[in-house]
């Protein structure tokens, strides 16, 4: 491939309101038409076998996969956290990495190609598309001089994402040959989950012990060694279960030197001990009133207030919604701030409501705006996420929570929306 094909312009893109270090900005790759066009011919065909290399506890990127599962799969194990009487207790790593697309060694990638078995042109046209790459910054409108890579995969690559990947399964390979004894189970016969990877987002359950601590420390510093990846020891965290001890657990937070902390949050959902409050999506309410005032200093007609309305603030809560138990007092309180803003004066003060919320929110042939509120969204949102499941009978999720609640899932949940309309009906 021709060198110029691989010059790339490199956008930053600040994670925080008030970035002050290169580490608050996420750099962006802006690669190249011809590029791009080769690159997506070799993704293409590596979407055809790439399910089949990579283990199901990996969700990122792979077809027929979703993050619900995982989502839900965590859930019930921090449920049993919660209820487990298991003497030794339980554990929950939570790992991140820094930098990890840009850390990631190619030699790493060249190993894993060969260990996989790929034919020697297609990898070569794999490592082609990697190594050998010059990045330009674009600061305030210029172009930096150019810089070589000498590692890393580029965030905007069509392949960065599945080559990622592939070089994470390290991780999947090494606990299942060295951590044999990590893992916990949801039920007595259910399968033993060691681990949620969805990318670089790794959660890796265990019973508590010092010795396997140390075999799980021992893997991930490997990991690190062959790949060249780095830990982020402020973000990664640990969680335990009820029944741990103070004095382990303060033996094992020395040892990792992680955050000991009763919450974490993984893939954008809340896991806890204990039940949640509105208290703990105070965050989501934050966003949606920063939204807010920052529409509020435009002068928008009511179409353009109708229309960031149901693009926006109204699919806010769908992700929540559809994986956790979000009060409803939370939802009213979305649907209030939207109301407010709909009719808000340019100036900031409240207007009257001439139009009844529930009539806009009737479709347009019965003579609404077509706007959904996120209250009656609830049980359809929770009725495909039903569907979804039960559709997957070969999922480590479905297999799980079989063995918990019993071989007729699906009659009883069948009855219990029978009951529950027969008792709306009387």
């Amino acid at each position: 491939m021709s060198r110029n094909w691989k010059d790339t312009l490199i956008a930053l893109i600040a994670k925080i309101k008030s970035p002050l270090t290169p580490s608050n900005y996420r750099p962006i790759s802006l690669c190249q038409t011809n590029y791009k066009i080769a690159a997506t011919i070799l993704v293409n065909r590596l979407k055809k076998c790439i399910s089949k290399l990579i283990t199901e506890e990996q969700m990122a990127f792979m077809p027929g996969r979703s993050i619900s599962e995982h989502c839900l799969l965590a859930q019930e194990i921090f449920h049993k956290f919660k209820i487990s009487k298991n003497k030794k207790g339980l554990m929950a790593l939570k790992l991140d990495m820094e930098q990890a697309y840009d850390s990631m060694g190619w030699p790493a990638l060249d190993q894993i190609l060969k260990w996989y078995g790929f034919p020697c042109f297609f990898s070569k046209l794999l490592m082609e598309c990697v190594v050998g790459v010059r990045f330009s910054i674009i600061i305030n409108g210029r172009n930096s001089e150019w810089i070589d890579a000498h590692s890393g995969f580029r965030q905007g690559c069509p392949l960065s994402p599945y080559l990622f990947i592939m070089c994470f399964q390290l991780v999947s390979n090494s606990i299942e040959q060295k951590g044999q004894d990590l893992g916990i189970r949801v039920s007595p016969r259910g399968p033993r989950i060691t681990q949620h990877l969805y990318a670089d987002d790794v959660l890796i359950f265990s019973h508590v012990s010092i010795g396997l601590a140390k075999a799980l420390k021992k893997i991930v510093e490997d990991f690190f060694k062959w790949t060249g990846q780095r830990i982020n020891v402020s973000k990664s965290q640990i969680n335990f279960g009820k029944v741990v001890g103070y004095p382990t657990k303060k033996k094992i937070t020395r040892l990792f030197g992680y955050k000991n902390l009763k919450e974490m949050s993984y893939l954008g959902i809340k896991l806890s001990l204990k039940r949640l409050k509105l208290a703990d999506f105070q965050y989501m309410l934050s966003n949606v009133m920063d939204r807010i005032n920052a529409w509020g200093k435009k002068t928008l007609s009511l179409g353009g207030k109708i229309t960031l309305i149901s693009s926006s603030l109204l699919s806010m809560p769908n992700f929540l919604v559809n994986y956790s138990l979000v009060p409803k007092k939370y939802l009213y309180e979305v649907e209030k701030l939207c109301r407010n803003f709909l009719w808000h004066k340019p100036s900031g003060e409240h207007g009257m409501h001439y139009v009844a919320w529930e009539d806009k929110c009737k479709t347009r042939s019965m003579g609404g705006m077509g706007l959904q509120s996120p209250i009656m969204r609830v049980s359809s949102l929770r009725s495909k996420l039903a569907w979804d499941f039960f559709q997957k009978t070969d999922s480590l999720c479905y297999k799980t929570i079989k063995h918990k609640y019993g071989d007729d899932l699906m009659i009883g949940t069948q009855k219990k929306v029978t009951s529950d309309a027969w008792k709306n009906f009387t």
